[in-house]
């Protein structure tokens, strides 16, 4: 296990991550670069996550000769990526800078991969957003293929320095779980980034503007097949509206039509029922602009169908 850097490299590690999870309690799992560029303090001083621009990142003062982080950079529309980062069945295939796998920012991926020492991979969301993957390991070093494999590993379970860990199997066998999950997070903040982009941070049924109370509605339920997490699988919905879709009171017809179970239509109540959903029956889906990024009718189509089965 990682020894290097002594008591103050392993502090400030110590201390970059459990900022870290202040941040994402605060601000959720995608953190904007402008949160994430504010570092963080220990012992009086400011130190950066990460570094905006090169994608392997270590703070100059701090001891040691791993990387603290790196990072998975979306480009703004008309730009090229730096990096063509991958997903593999064991973990995320991270693509070394330039070239040569001995310069000094590869180096720091080669230090963090034999140290055994625990880093931060920002995963590139969206131009400019990140979700934060921590603590991730370098399991594999690919001089000749330019690449290494990240994998990542229970926060709770952060090892001490120069701690042995017996059991090699198990440790294996928890960190492809929790990768697994981590893949898992990563692609359904990147599918509610783009789902309520499309719908301009707007309830497609009430028109709601706050994006706190809006999520990112599979119309086929990501267990499905044909459940994937593309945009034009998607609804901006909020709390309320998301809750009575996925109840199946709630239809949407393939041409945006919305309809109310009869049960609802039926019943007596005060204004939430009244005018939070019995007031839609009949109204029409406010579609996103952008014609590419409306859903797709034969996925409605076969919402619908399964909104009609509950009713009978």
């Amino acid at each position: 296990m990682y020894t290097q850097g002594g008591d103050i490299g392993w502090l400030i590690r110590k201390t970059a991550f459990e900022e870290l999870g202040h941040l994402v309690a605060q601000h959720g799992g995608a953190l904007p670069w402008e949160v994430i560029a504010r570092g963080f303090v220990f012992r009086g001083k400011t130190f950066l996550f990460a570094n905006q621009a090169r994608g392997i990142f270590k703070p100059a003062e701090m001891p040691g000769g791993a990387a603290l982080s790196i990072k998975t950079t979306v480009p703004r529309e008309g730009r090229t990526a730096r990096y063509d980062d991958l997903d593999s069945d064991e973990g995320f295939v991270y693509r070394f800078q330039g070239d040569d796998p001995k310069s000094w920012d590869n180096q720091l991926l080669y230090q963090a991969h034999v140290s055994a020492t625990p880093i931060i991979y920002f995963y590139g969301l969206a131009p400019s957003v990140y979700q934060p993957i921590w603590p991730a390991y370098i399991v594999d070093f690919d001089a000749a293929g330019r690449c290494c494999r990240v994998v990542a590993d229970d926060a709770n379970l952060v090892p001490q320095p120069a701690t042995i860990v017996a059991d090699t199997l198990y440790q294996a066998a928890q960190r492809r779980y929790v990768t697994v999950l981590a893949k898992r997070r990563v692609h359904q903040q990147a599918f509610r980034l783009q789902v309520l982009e499309a719908y301009e941070e707007r309830c497609a049924i009430c028109r709601l503007p706050r994006r706190e109370l809006l999520d990112a509605a599979h119309i086929v339920p990501d267990r499905d097949e044909r459940g994937v997490a593309e945009v034009k699988n998607g609804l901006a919905l909020c709390k309320l509206h998301h809750g009575v879709f996925d109840a199946d009171l709630l239809g949407i017809r393939p041409s945006g039509l919305i309809e109310i179970a009869p049960a609802l239509l039926d019943a007596k109540d005060g204004p939430t029922l009244e005018q939070g959903i019995k007031s839609f029956h009949g109204k029409v889906l406010h579609f996103p602009r952008s014609k590419s990024a409306r859903p797709a009718e034969s996925l409605l189509e076969r919402r619908f169908e399964q909104y009609l089965a509950a009713r009978r």
